[in-house]
């Protein structure tokens, strides 16, 4: 006997059967199923129900729970549109039904509806009711359902079934309940009331239980009914029918419209510009310190809020900012994780080596589908939780409501309340939703509460890049040098132009304009690294505006250069060397130079008790500027460590989620052609396994028992899955469930849920075949 789904499927057409594949891919993960049944059984998966239900608009979900609340298996439409408050032939009604079928959560059969097995337990207490009477009273003592028959001017029942009937029937009636309530005393009438709109659980004392009041004289009516312990429940038809004939459950088939005011389109344009050049800045000044030091994680996972603090400083912007970039770029590939540290990725590289827009593209193209959201949750960053998860599937939506606003038209409000029309199981979080809307503000896809161009070519897909480009200027390869010792550059600088900044002053602000500062430690620094005094300067006025360095620098850059390496430490313990005699008699008797144990060797020559690295840092911090030196004399040049990770891993394109099928209407035309009517009575069959399955299970596994031989063909004819003993070419044995897919000869080609992917199996290797769980 086929099931009610796999009768409704075979009778839709290859439109609509392709409409229902489309819309749910879900259900099509692994080899692409081979038989209708094959299909039916992967739309009812509870997790691949639940999972297409959490993303349905809210009238669907009202319709969802109505019909849990009405009981089932099956539902009348006609009882469906009445508690609605709408007739049965209403078009928007009709509207949410089409939206529900074709995800294969609810269809007609008959004049009726029927629900996804999982739907029914998707509400707690649907519309705030009870079950209904009948699985309440299902373990009631027959003397307790006489008692309540009398209660309710009911014939005394003679049998337990009867009497059940008679209470449920009479609590089905509204006049008859509402008739009862109105003569109980005004104690139980208020406690009836509050259940029926708030309930439906009262929650009962454990051990005083006393024999009258309000409580004991509903329970003696049968409108509530006690769990044993601490609660009651009152049943479905008694809180309808309190509620009154007028009540209708909630239906809602139109989205609210969103508060809008106007807002001039070149604005937006210049605001989406402002954003996206500040987007580049600050992810370009962020990669660069991740470059520069690596990123260190919480042993528990994710960057923790010191290191946010740290990297916010160094940028010069927000820790929430921070968070959104790391993030990205993480999406992006640009930076990986090894070894408990984040750092940069090969990718890195050609990134910031390419002109704004490019640098821009990646990042913006990994925001929609962001599994975080760095600026509504406070989760350590690259760490992923639900909140995260129902990010992911928002941000596509918050789009797409944004880019259906009127033109010239902005939500000052958000679209907070249209998502939580669109997507009610996912938008019930106001900071997540607030958090999403200032992202899309802060990455350039929205401004003035408006879609931006930015916006609008993301959802467009292939025009990203350009509208990137109309509206970020060229990458600035000039740099404004000022008497306060501070380099300014009005806009996105050039990669070479950052590093070299970057590499002699220490960035300060960001913005509009980028501002550097010169200082003795920055310069100093810039020698330490390898940089001569001559080569620093030409190349500082080779990016200088007009090709000239204000006198000031000019002087701080040759006075350290004067002071630069006079002192020498090399590697021994190590050994202080320099020159000139009084200077290193100066070293060695200064007190803030204690800690390192000098010791005079000789007038030019002092002994460190500490290594390279500490005696350069205390001689450095004492306000002497000297340099390492290698033991052959040759002055060392400190450059720091490249560190460079591999890009992290996408999911591969043979996973099993991303196998879906590519064609949804070939596969509904090859599924439909599977299925014959058997026997001209409606009821549809599998036809017949070819004799050529039959036949390769004879001559390849034989070995195999009648029962599990019928057993593996019936699973390769139809896809489903089985349980297989099997042994590897190493003799090593398994057990697993595999889903056939291709029968070769000796060769099964099926998906292995043990090894979550696809594998061939040799037929002489099987050792044994059952049904699987």
């Amino acid at each position: 006997m086929t099931s009610p789904l796999v009768r409704w499927l075979a009778r839709l057409s290859v439109d609509e059967l392709a409409a229902v594949l489309a819309r749910r891919p879900d259900a099509l993960g692994g080899p692409a199923a081979s038989s209708l049944s094959g299909l039916a059984a992967r739309l009812h998966e509870t997790d691949a129900v639940m999972a297409t239900a959490s993303a349905l608009p809210l009238p669907a979900l009202q319709v969802v729970e109505a019909l849990q609340a009405l009981g089932g298996p099956l539902v009348g439409i006609e009882q469906l549109a009445a508690a609605l408050g709408r007739k049965p032939d209403d078009t928007e009604l009709a509207a949410t039904l089409t939206v529900l079928a074709q995800r294969a959560l609810v269809w007609p059969d008959g004049d009726e509806l029927r629900m996804a097995g999982p739907l029914w337990g998707a509400f707690e207490h649907p519309l705030g009711l009870g079950l209904p009477a009948r699985r309440l009273f299902e373990g009631a003592p027959v003397a307790e359902l006489h008692e309540i028959a009398g209660a309710l001017g009911l014939p005394r029942g003679r049998t337990k079934a009867s009497a059940l009937a008679d209470v449920c029937a009479a609590l089905a009636d509204g006049e008859r309940v509402r008739a009862v309530v109105a003569a109980a005393p005004v104690a139980a009438r208020d406690l009836l009331s509050q259940a029926a709109w708030e309930g439906p659980l009262v929650l009962m004392g454990i051990y005083d239980r006393p024999g009258n009041g309000p409580l004991a004289w509903a329970l003696r009516h049968g409108l509530l009914v006690s769990d044993g312990w601490q609660h009651a429940q009152m049943p479905g038809e008694v809180g309808m029918a309190l509620r009154g004939p007028d009540w209708r459950a909630p239906f809602d088939p139109l989205p609210p419209a969103p508060e809008l005011v106007e807002v001039p389109p070149e604005a937006v344009a210049r605001e989406a510009a402002a954003a996206a050049t500040a987007a580049v800045e600050q992810a370009s000044a962020l990669l660069g310190a991740v470059a520069a030091t690596p990123v260190a994680l919480l042993k528990s996972g994710g960057v923790g809020a010191r290191e946010i603090r740290r990297l916010a400083k160094s940028v010069g912007c927000g820790e929430p900012e921070v968070r959104l970039w790391l993030e990205l770029a993480y999406a992006a590939g640009l930076v990986g994780i090894s070894e408990m540290r984040v750092l940069p990725t090969e990718a890195y590289d050609e990134w910031s080596a390419a002109e704004p827009a490019g640098r821009l593209v990646p990042l913006l193209r990994a925001w929609p589908h962001l599994p975080a959201a760095p600026l509504a949750a406070e989760t350590p960053t690259l760490t992923r939780d639900a909140v995260g998860m129902a990010a992911y599937e928002l941000r596509p939506a918050l789009l797409q409501a944004a880019a259906e606003l009127p033109e010239g038209r902005g939500a000052p409000g958000g679209l907070a309340g249209v998502l939580a029309w669109r997507l009610p199981m996912l938008a019930d979080d106001g900071p997540l939703l607030d958090g999403l809307w200032r992202e899309g503000h802060v990455v350039g896809a929205l401004a003035h509460d408006a879609l931006t161009p930015l916006g609008r070519a993301l959802l467009a897909g292939p025009a990203l890049e350009g509208a990137i480009a109309a509206l970020l200027p060229a990458a600035v390869a000039e740099a404004l040098f000022q008497n306060d010792l501070t380099a300014v550059v009005p806009g996105t600088p050039t990669a070479a132009l950052a590093a070299l900044l970057d590499a002699a002053a220490e960035r300060e602000s960001g913005g509009g304009a980028v501002t550097w500062r010169f200082s003795p430690a920055s310069v100093r620094a810039a020698l330490d690294a390898g940089h001569t005094p001559d080569g620093l300067l030409a190349d500082l006025r080779a990016a200088a505006v007009g090709g000239a360095l204000p006198q000031v620098l000019e002087y701080l850059v040759g006075d350290l250069a004067r002071r630069h390496g006079l002192v020498r430490v090399r590697t021994v313990g190590c050994v202080v060397r320099a020159d000139d005699p009084t200077l290193l008699a100066e070293i060695a008797g200064a007190r803030a130079l204690r800690t390192l144990g000098l010791t005079v060797l000789a007038p030019t020559v002092l002994a460190s008790a500490q290594p390279v690295a500490e005696t350069l840092a205390a001689l450095r911090a004492a306000g002497y500027a000297p340099s390492g030196e290698g033991a052959d004399g040759v002055a060392t040049v400190e450059r720091a460590p490249r560190h460079r990770v591999p890009a992290p891993r996408r999911p591969d394109s043979r996973s099993r989620s991303a196998r879906t099928s590519a064609d949804p209407r070939g596969l509904a035309e090859r599924l439909l052609s599977s299925y014959v009517d058997s026997d001209g009575d409606g009821e549809f069959g599998v036809v017949p396994t070819s004799m050529s399955v039959a036949r390769a299970v004879r001559d390849h596994a034989s070995h195999l028992t009648t029962a599990q031989r019928l057993l593996l063909i019936g699973a390769v004819s139809r896809g489903t899955p089985i349980e297989i003993s099997y042994t590897n070419a190493d003799g090593e044995a398994s057990r697993r469930v595999i889903e056939p897919a291709e029968l070769d000869g000796p060769k099964l080609t099926a998906w292995c849920q043990l090894r979550d992917d696809e594998r061939v199996f040799l037929l002489s290797r099987i050792e044994s075949v059952s049904a699987a769980d």
